[in-house]
């Protein structure tokens, strides 16, 4: 049987289910919170190791460690040199060292954009498998751990590939929209028989008291004000849009009135016994404007419904609490 191409659809979909040891979790939280009170870097990265099941089309995260976030040459290098030094050592202790993907901390799903996209579009070049880990630290405060396994859709891959700033045209051909730009991967905690005879101890002695707090406003209200500002962004997005179809219908109107003076010039020679002249390219008389790219306004309205769901989720776990504690007052 030949063996199937790099980035067909059967590798590219292949993966189903993430898996994720506890351990995995408590070092990428630990990295993320430990930046956070330091206030050293909001935004920490880091590499994920494990291995593929293909049999339950399953990928397996079992080790990760951090990355310094560093944007230039010097800092790359240092990353590069430190990823290889640990998959050496990795190795010769036995531990799993092949690379499936990385990490990223994230404040309110405000991760999409495009040094994301690019991050992900460059590990799935190397790996079809390859996945990009979100975490959430200010929603894991409230009580709800926030991890989320994304990657890039094959469209979306094919079409980056080609060119990096999509075209409306493009999007079209692909029927590529905001909802399918990344594809979300189901992720499974994944611990110990010890671990879970340890989760049931802890859930006897825990305060249920807890689940009685009332949602805090100020989550609520940074959600709204990133909700504003991507609806900015698409606005200012349009505004370039309705731009360039003024420009375009600038030119189709010279085009056009440059069409008609030739005929009626051509006319004008036919009627006095003269040769017409000859009909010219309009291609290079008149250069059609560049087209906009919409690669922004996809990444603003993925990041926007993004921030829809996560006001909706919020609200919903709240809004009974609320009515409980008014039937209490009243």
């Amino acid at each position: 049987m030949a063996a199937a191409p790099k980035h067909s659809p059967q590798l590219f979909e292949s993966i189903e289910k993430v898996e994720i040891t506890s351990q995995v979790i408590m070092k990428i939280t630990r990295h993320c919170h430990h930046e956070l009170e330091k206030q050293l870097d909001p935004n920490v990265n880091g590499v994920l190791l494990g291995l593929i099941n293909e049999n339950k089309h399953t990928l397996e995260v079992t080790h990760c460690f951090p990355l310094m976030n560093s944007d230039t040459d010097e800092g790359m290098e240092i990353n590069r040199e430190y990823m290889l030094e640990m998959e050496r050592s990795l190795r010769q202790v036995n531990i799993d060292y092949q690379q499936v993907g990385f990490y990223q901390s994230t404040y309110l799903n405000t991760h999409c954009d495009r040094n994301f996209l690019d991050s992900v579009f460059d590990y799935l070049e190397e790996m079809n498998e390859a996945i990009a880990l979100i975490y959430d630290p200010l929603k894991t405060k409230l009580g709800n751990l926030c991890i989320r396994a994304f990657k890039l859709s094959l469209a979306a891959f094919e079409l980056y590939k080609e060119d990096k700033d999509f075209t409306a045209l493009m999007l079209r051909d692909k029927s590529l929209t905001y909802e399918n730009l990344f594809k979300e991967i189901p992720v499974v905690v994944k611990n110990s028989t010890l671990t879970n005879v340890l989760m049931c101890e802890l859930d006897k002695v825990q305060d249920n008291t807890s689940f009685f707090t009332l949602p805090t406003s100020s989550y609520l209200e940074k959600s709204m004000q990133l909700l504003l500002g991507g609806l900015d962004e698409i606005n200012q997005d349009l505004q370039k849009l309705n731009m360039h179809q003024r420009a375009v219908y600038k030119q189709q109107t010279q085009i056009m009135k440059h069409v008609q003076e030739r005929k009626d010039e051509n006319a004008a020679r036919e009627k006095n016994g003269l040769k017409a002249l000859p009909e010219e390219d309009f291609s290079k008389m008149f250069k059609p404007p560049p087209p906009v790219g919409r690669l922004e306004s996809l990444l603003s309205a993925n990041r926007i419904a993004s921030h829809c769901e996560m006001i909706e989720e919020h609200v919903k776990s709240g809004i009974g609490k609320l009515y409980l504690a008014d039937s209490f007052m009243s």
